[in-house]
């Protein structure tokens, strides 16, 4: 035999759900922009282009909030870290369907 539910508690976790619901659509969006730009910052920097810029001492603005795109190891944990979201985001969604 299980426990009665409470209906009204039920309610404010659909509507919990339903606002959360919004932001994961957000997010989703997000993850299609911030894929874009990874892609063209990764595109830079596996050409040729990257480390003629590097050595030639090339001088840029940036606003202190990421790394320099010149940083190889800021470039490449931006890119590694991309790729471990992008796995726990696979399984998020691989846990919801297998409910």
């Amino acid at each position: 035999m299980t426990d009665r539910v409470d209906p009204q508690d039920i309610q404010h976790k659909f509507e919990r759900w339903s606002a959360l619901q919004s932001k994961l659509l957000q997010a989703q969006q997000d993850w299609r922009e911030a894929e874009a730009l990874l892609s063209e910052v990764q595109e830079y920097y596996l050409s040729p282009q990257w480390m003629q810029d590097r050595e030639a001492d090339v001088t840029i603005k940036h606003s202190g909030e990421a790394h320099s795109i010149f940083s190889e190891d800021g470039i490449w944990n931006a890119m590694t870290e991309h790729q471990e979201q992008a796995i726990t985001w696979m399984r998020l969604g691989l846990d919801a369907i297998d409910k």
